[in-house]
């Protein structure tokens, strides 16, 4: 094998949108906390995009139930 090549990790079951959202809830918590503009603004940027985590994953499962 060369250096170029890795293999994939293997994935296992997508975690539950709620995982996602607890995860935006207690990010956003900290961004309310955090004293410097730059912290608040990044943990405001981690909560959105484990929302957006947690659209996909309802979105994945509507798709499979249809």
């Amino acid at each position: 094998m060369n250096g170029s090549s890795m293999p994939s990790p293997a994935l296992g079951p997508p975690l539950p949108a709620d995982y996602y959202r607890r995860h935006a809830a207690r990010v956003r918590k900290l961004a309310g906390e955090a004293t410097t503009p730059a912290v608040k603004d990044h943990l405001c940027g981690v909560a959105l995009e484990y929302e957006r985590l947690a659209e996909r994953v309802e979105n994945a499962l509507v798709l499979d139930q249809s």
